[in-house]
């Protein structure tokens, strides 16, 4: 009796496990952050990398780039909030920021849109903000916004949907059949 009932809590932690998706989003995983300048072919690295691991609270804090920047980088599982303390970028090809997944745990970037712009710089053009499968770049080259009080932008971002098992799911569901398949012979 005691291992039918064995069987059978194992048999739902596998249902569970299968039915538990990998979350998609930044939640969790960790991200590195550098500032770039003049230009994205022979960058000059103005501060960072600097990784953090995404969760609670603001993730890259103002002072992280040193006094040269000045930004806070909030993440969450699939908006990045930039406030930013600088009213002023200079003139380059590349005057910003590329956000990367530094340990590829992150599912494929498909879309970066702009959901807020309190500056008004990025939602009147936004070819400021651009990515690949794994990189977000926000370009603030020749940005002013003079007299604006923490001017913040936020970006909504989408990953692919589908995944991999992780291997400890398969695990999970292999051991779940083997429940299933022993009680069935012992019930013959």
């Amino acid at each position: 009796m005691k291992m039918q009932t064995y069987l059978k809590s194992g048999i739902v932690v596998a249902l569970l496990a299968i039915s538990a998706s990998a979350n998609a989003g930044f939640i969790g995983k960790t991200i590195e952050a550098t500032a770039i300048f003049p230009d994205l072919i022979a960058p000059t690295i103005t501060g960072g990398p600097i990784s953090k691991v995404v969760g609670p609270g603001i993730e890259f804090n103002t002072g992280d780039f040193g006094a040269f920047f000045g930004p806070s980088f909030d993440f969450a599982d699939t908006t990045i909030t930039i406030t930013h303390l600088q009213s002023s970028h200079t003139a380059a090809t590349f005057n910003g920021y590329k956000f990367f997944d530094s340990l590829g745990a992150i599912s494929t970037i498909t879309s970066v849109t702009i959901l807020s712009d309190s500056t008004g710089f990025f939602s009147g053009n936004p070819s400021r903000v651009f990515f690949d499968a794994n990189d977000i770049f926000v370009n603030f080259q020749s940005l002013n916004f003079v007299g604006q009080v923490n001017p913040t932008i936020v970006l909504s971002v989408q990953f692919q949907g589908s995944q991999i098992p992780e291997p400890f799911t398969i695990g999970l569901v292999g051991i779940g059949l083997v429940g299933l398949g022993l009680a069935r012979r012992k019930k013959a």
